[in-house]
C-alpha cells in the first residue's frame, strides 16, 4: 500500500485547484505558485495530490519548463518518501507510478519521462522495473515515432537521436553520481531491438559509444 494519504483542508484546496487548471487545460503562474505552497505547507506531497498532479499534467496543453520541474521535484518527492528509507523506491511505488502513467494512457508525456529517469537518477539502486519502463518510452519512440522526443512518425529512416540517447545513458549509466548498475538481460534484449531497427547512416553518433560504454559496463566482474 502506498502510504502519506492525507485528506486535510490544505490538501482538499489542492486537489481542487489542480482540478481547475485542468479544466481550463492550462496553468498559470499564479497558480503553479499557490500549488507549489499548499503541496509543501508541511514539506510533504501526500497520495492525493500526487494523484492530483499526474492527472493535471495530461491535461495540461502547453506545460511550461516551471511546470515540469514542480511536477519532477513534487513527484520524486512523493515516490522517494514512501519508502523504509529516503531516497530510495521499491518495487510498490514502482508499480503505483506506472499504473497512474499509464491510466493517462500513451504516449507519455515529456515531464512524465523526465521523472521516471530523475527517480532513476536519484534512488541509485532503482527498481530494473523502473529502468526497463523508461527505456521502453525510448524505444517506443524510436521504432514507433510516438512519445515526448517524437513529433509523430515520419519518412525518415528509424534512428535514433542524440536527445534520446543522452536520456538513455541517465536511465541506463546514470548522472555521475552514483554507481551504475549492469543492465539486466531484459534492457539488454530492448537496446538490441532499438540497435537492429535503426539506419547506423541516420543515428546519433552518440548511440555506438553509447552501446560501447554499456558493453564496458556488461564485461566487469
Amino acid at each position: 500500500m502506498v502510504p502519506n494519504e492525507r485528506t486535510d483542508a490544505m490538501t482538499i484546496g489542492f486537489t481542487e485547484l489542480a482540478r481547475s487548471a485542468a479544466a481550463a487545460g492550462e496553468i498559470t503562474p499564479q497558480t503553479l505558485i499557490a500549488l507549489r505552497q499548499m503541496g509543501w505547507s508541511d514539506g510533504t506531497i501526500g497520495r492525493l495530490e500526487a494523484e492530483s498532479l499526474l492527472m493535471l499534467n495530461r491535461a495540461l496543453d502547453r506545460p511550461s519548463g516551471d511546470w515540469v520541474d514542480f511536477f519532477v521535484d513534487a513527484l520524486c518527492e512523493f515516490v522517494l518518501d514512501t519508502g523504509e528509507s529516503a531516497e530510495t523506491c521499491d518495487e510498490c511505488e514502482v508499480h503505483w507510478l506506472i499504473g497512474m502513467i499509464e491510466t493517462g494512457g500513451s504516449p507519455i508525456t515529456m515531464a512524465e519521462l523526465e521523472l521516471l529517469v530523475r527517480l532513476v537518477e536519484r534512488a541509485g539502486d532503482a527498481p530494473d522495473s523502473l529502468r526497463l519502463y523508461a527505456l521502453k518510452q525510448i524505444q517506443l519512440a524510436v521504432l514507433d515515432g510516438i512519445g515526448p522526443t517524437r513529433l509523430g512518425k515520419s519518412d525518415d529512416p528509424c534512428h535514433i537521436t542524440g536527445a534520446e540517447c543522452r536520456i538513455v545513458r541517465r536511465i541506463l549509466l546514470g548522472s555521475g553520481n552514483g554507481p551504475t548498475v549492469a543492465p539486466s538481460p531484459q534492457i539488454c534484449s530492448v537496446l538490441d531491438q532499438i540497435d537492429r531497427a535503426t539506419d547506423p547512416q541516420a543515428d546519433s553518433p552518440e548511440w555506438p559509444l553509447l552501446l560501447d560504454d554499456i558493453a564496458r559496463l556488461r564485461a566487469r566482474p
